[in-house]
């Protein structure tokens, strides 16, 4: 979902980048949306994103995020401004999860195996130019990642990773 996302509400320089080793399946994505406290209220998150020069510091917890245990980046939504109704305050980054400040817990099953995944942020970097559709636009970009996930489903795609190759150079190592 994050290829047509970024297609939609990036800049040219984000689809160069972020666009190509997503589609040749050189780089694994997940969803960094819901968090504990929120509910169903994906507008009532509290995991924060402070602007700090070129980059922005993220704080906060995440969970039921499929696969992060296995993904090099997210689609993260970030409060940026408390100040602001619920909806406004947000936005949408391109999220490195591969760095210090991130620790990805797998939520295991009665089975052992695990799908989902709790993500915790402690002075995360997220880069200003991994901004996706400017700041306090990530309720729309947020929308539009939705519009795509139900799209995919709706569309017969049943279960994403069912018969398929998996993306990504983590979950590639794990298959050696």
């Amino acid at each position: 979902m994050a290829a047509p996302v970024i297609l939609t509400h990036g800049t040219p320089d984000q689809v160069a980048r972020h666009v190509a080793p997503i589609l040749d399946g050189r780089l694994a994505w997940c969803q960094l949306f819901s968090e504990p406290g929120a509910g169903s209220d994906l507008a009532g998150l509290t995991t924060r994103a402070e602007r700090d020069g070129d980059h922005w510091r993220i704080t906060g917890q995440k969970v039921w995020s499929s696969y992060a245990h296995e993904a090099g980046w997210g689609m993260l939504v970030a409060r940026t401004d408390f100040d602001v109704p619920k909806h406004a305050g947000l936005s949408w980054f391109a999220f490195d999860l591969d760095q210090a400040g991130v620790e990805v817990r797998p939520l295991r099953e009665a089975t052992g195996h695990a799908l989902f995944n709790e993500v915790f942020f402690d002075g995360a970097i997220a880069k200003a130019e991994d901004l996706v559709g400017g700041e306090g636009n990530g309720w729309a970009v947020t929308n539009s990642t939705l519009m795509f996930e139900r799209s995919g489903l709706g569309a017969g795609g049943g279960s994403a990773s069912a018969g398929m190759a998996q993306p990504g150079t983590i979950s590639n190592q794990r298959a050696l």
